[in-house]
């Protein structure tokens, strides 16, 4: 079994003009997903924080504190996505679709929301 390399990173959801959520991590410049769904905009959350992690250098940028976060984005929610970057191998991108990703079954995508 291979061991873990989770991260812990706030991502940033903000609703979008087509009804779904928009999703930033301020610490992390490249990484940006959607969703349809609160529940959709998650998993596309972890997926993206992996993949943008897994191609950077191996020290990653600290992450800022919720409370720092809830008074630059007083009206967006605002939620700690973890990731096992030693997972992200499973995860393909779809060029048919930006910015969306594909995973082999649900068991390949490491997902843990923290309050």
């Amino acid at each position: 079994m291979t061991k873990s390399n989770i991260v812990t990173y706030p991502a940033v959801f903000h609703d979008n003009e087509v009804g779904g959520y928009t999703v930033t991590f301020p610490d992390i410049e490249d990484a940006t997903t959607s969703g349809q769904t609160l529940g959709e905009s998650l998993v596309n959350a972890a997926i993206v924080l992996g993949q943008t992690l897994h191609d950077q250098p191996t020290v990653l940028p600290s992450a800022t504190t919720i409370t720092e976060l809830m008074h630059q984005y007083p009206m967006a929610f605002i939620q700690f996505v973890a990731v096992d970057l030693n997972q992200v191998a499973n995860y393909k991108f779809n060029p048919n679709k930006p910015g969306i990703f594909q995973w082999q079954s649900v068991d390949d995508v490491f997902l843990m929301v923290v309050d």
